[in-house]
């Protein structure tokens, strides 16, 4: 016997009518009968009683049925157990990550997670400047650590940290030698901008504008840090990064310099606002955490 026998000889015992069965287990009415009397061959006698009129349940049949409920209760209880502990024991987080410095940042809350949440593994994908947020919606990471401003009303955002900004500056341009730089020294200058897919605020953002009312005249359309880089240091274009960035990468013909007036670039964890992970949860609950408990960030950097 089999299992889809056993289920279809509990319905068949309840609605005692072939016809409404077969509808009810999706099966033609003949294959329903073939089921039934196979599964009768095989324990050597007769489940049910038929006649012209009605069905009814022998007396055999009726015991049987009584097992056989309890034995699909419990099956189902076991299948539904085992399936919680297989996905208790396969738990992933998915992290999106540009690569600007924010491992920096990160690396306390990540830290902490994982020996809060032994169980769950944690799996990153490198992101581009211009598919971080399609990597939410087309479900291919459940979180990416994103650099605001970004408006999407799909996205959840939890604040991590905000830090200050330098320019990018061409080696050979005369600004390269100044100690401190304002947004007004770079408003004129030709900067690399992200590609098309980068969220439209990043625009004026990055290029010191308060808003888009004022388009920066464009040096480069880039892609990555390192194209950026190179606009700067080959095309003689400008950029802004976190200062954080600028202590990752060491780009010759590139010099990075303090902006002292440009508001900080604000790091944040971003996920789909419905997302029902509770992984994603449990590390959204840990930068809490985090932000209520400074001493805690500085313990975990040092």
């Amino acid at each position: 016997m089999d299992i889809r026998q056993l289920r279809m000889a509990v319905t068949l015992s309840k609605m005692l009518h072939f016809g409404k069965t077969a509808e009810m287990e999706n099966i033609a009415q003949s294959g329903l009968s073939v089921q039934i009397a196979k599964l009768e061959t095989e324990l050597g006698f007769r489940i049910f009683q038929r006649s012209s009129n009605r069905v009814y349940l022998t007396r055999a049949g009726e015991k049987f049925i009584e097992h056989a409920v309890m034995l699909l209760s419990n099956l189902n209880e076991v299948t539904e157990e085992c399936r919680l502990l297989s996905k208790k024991s396969n738990r992933t987080l998915r992290v999106g990550f540009f690569n600007d410095g924010a491992h920096e940042k990160i690396y306390p809350i990540i830290s902490l997670f994982q020996q809060s949440y032994p169980e769950v593994r944690l799996h990153f994908t490198e992101l581009g400047m211009t598919n971080q947020i399609q990597a939410l919606i087309a479900d291919k990471v459940d979180v990416a650590l994103i650099r605001l401003p970004v408006r999407d009303e799909r996205l959840h955002f939890d604040y991590v940290c905000e830090e200050p900004r330098v320019a990018a500056v061409p080696a050979i341009h005369e600004l390269a030698d100044a100690p401190l730089l304002s947004c007004a020294d770079l408003l004129e200058q030709p900067f690399a901008i992200a590609g098309n897919g980068a969220p439209q605020e990043w625009l004026p953002y990055w290029s010191l504008r308060e808003d888009s009312s004022t388009a920066p005249r464009i040096g480069a359309e880039v892609y990555s840090i390192n194209e950026s880089l190179a606009a700067v240091a080959y095309s003689g274009a400008f950029d802004t990064y976190p200062v954080s960035a600028s202590r990752l990468y060491n780009q010759p013909g590139v010099r990075f310099i303090p902006l002292k007036d440009a508001p900080e670039s604000i790091l944040a964890l971003a996920s789909l606002r419905d997302n029902p992970s509770q992984e994603v949860k449990a590390l959204r609950t840990i930068i809490r955490t985090f932000q209520k408990n400074p001493e805690l960030r500085l313990l975990r950097t040092n």
